[in-house]
């Protein structure tokens, strides 16, 4: 005869070959089953109302952690009756809550993740997968950190077109529309990334514009604003006076002559160069370029910088010629040349006042209008277009396409004539002139 289930009818019943059920009489539907591995739950057995099948609803585990009690599976069936007795079907019921709270658990972590999806956590993310790498990681990082700086608390879904054209019209109102030109191209690469990771779905700097028209600039420096540079860059101290020497003396681009490695360098033989790696130049091309005289002497003049390592305690030579913590190269060109144009305007000044005369007037210039200069300056002194362009390590210009691809000569005794007579012609900017009175002797 069967009976009702009881506590020790549960403890009692033993696994079979096959899964088994034990009904619970005077409690329609329930039943207990036991499984070949020994485990045990309760579950109410009903048929399905628009089919007629039998469905089986899991009620919880009988047996082991999280077990519930017979009179709590009691409840659970007697609950399902009720439901299934007004129509609804209470399997269709505990999916349909269970992908609600999946939905709700879901959605709660999307939200998680947006809440971490600020601009200047996924910037560094950006920098991390992307930036890092490129030979101008420095600049673009400078850029998007201070440009995007404003939205840094802001989630990177939430920035809209209408954020992106007030930020690039803000840039363009602060008088700096090239800048305002340069953020729009490097935030809108740094939003297509995002739309790649799956951080957005639209970017809000694909249907802007570029607020100015960029020409290409044509800034050279005369002999005289040369001169005048040169006497400034004298005034400078550590490590600016001979930075800024040797970029005006070689021609190279500013963050190669920054980062310069002292294993780079051989200034003890009788033809001294400085090799600049493929990893370090713009084209990906190494580069080698002769040092004059005077380039020389500036070199050998510099101490080398040695550094603590504060793991072994010990000093170590620091890589960097070009360095104020030993561990980086230089930085702070912004300042560095501000300080470069308020001393040329004193010297300008000052030279005016003394022969009387206007002050010379130097137009606004940048550090890259230094390799325009020397180029000029070089075409000036008689050096040709295609050694220039070799000092300056350009691959357009003469050398471009198949030119580039079958010329092999490496112009190097081309390149240091080339650069001795341009350091040669710097150093006869400043040098001390000759009266030109002639005086006479007197006859006793």
């Amino acid at each position: 005869m069967r009976k009702p289930l009881s506590a020790v009818a549960i403890t009692g019943a033993k696994p079979k070959p096959k899964r088994y059920a034990i009904t619970d009489v005077g409690h329609p539907g329930l039943r207990l089953l036991v499984y070949p591995s020994g485990e045990k739950s309760f579950a109410f057995r009903y048929k399905r109302p628009d089919t007629g099948r039998d469905v089986t609803l899991t009620l919880g585990p009988a047996a082991g952690p999280g077990a519930i009690t017979l009179s709590q599976a009691r409840d659970l069936a007697s609950d399902a009756r009720r439901k299934r007795a007004t129509g609804d079907d209470p399997a269709a019921t505990r999916r349909a809550e269970r992908a609600a709270k999946m939905a709700q658990i879901e959605a709660e972590e999307k939200e998680a993740r947006r809440r971490d999806n600020v601009v200047a956590l996924v910037l560094d993310r950006y920098y991390r997968d992307k930036v890092n790498g490129m030979k101008s990681a420095g600049e673009l990082k400078r850029l998007l950190s201070k440009e995007l700086g404003v939205w840094s608390k802001r989630r990177v879904d939430d920035i809209s077109r209408a954020d992106a054209i007030r930020l690039i019209d803000a840039i363009k109102d602060r008088g700096t529309p090239v800048l305002a030109n340069r953020t729009r191209a490097a935030a809108r690469t740094f939003f297509g990334w995002c739309i790649d990771k799956a951080l957005i779905e639209e970017n809000p700097f694909e249907r802007t514009k570029p607020v100015a028209t960029e020409t290409p600039r044509d800034r050279t420096l005369s002999d005289p604003e040369l001169r005048v540079l040169l006497l400034a860059i004298d005034r400078m101290d550590w490590p600016w006076r001979p930075f800024f020497r040797l970029l005006l003396i070689l021609g190279q681009r500013r963050d190669e002559v920054a980062g310069m490695n002292w294993e780079e360098l051989d200034l003890a033989s009788t033809n001294p160069v400085w090799v600049l790696p493929a990893t370090r130049s713009k084209n990906g091309r190494e580069h080698a370029i002769p040092l004059p005289p005077q380039a020389v002497a500036i070199l050998s003049s510099i101490d080398r910088v040695h550094v603590l390592d504060s793991k072994t305690g010990k000093l170590f030579e620091s890589p960097f010629v070009f360095t104020t913590t030993g561990k980086t190269p230089i930085s702070g060109f912004s300042n560095a040349k501000e300080r470069l144009d308020a001393d040329m305007r004193k010297i300008a000044c000052e030279e005016a006042e003394k022969l009387g005369i206007r002050p010379l007037v130097i137009a606004p210039w940048r550090l890259h209008d230094f390799r325009r200069s020397i180029a000029s300056g070089m075409a000036e002194l008689g050096v040709s277009v295609s050694v220039a362009e070799k000092v300056m390590n350009h691959v357009s210009g003469t050398f471009a396409g198949i030119v580039g691809v079958y010329q092999r000569h490496d112009f190097f005794a081309e390149k240091r004539h080339a650069l001795n007579l341009w350091a040669d012609h710097l150093s006869g900017l400043t040098a001390p002139r000759q009266s030109n009175v002639v005086q006479f002797k007197t006859e006793a």
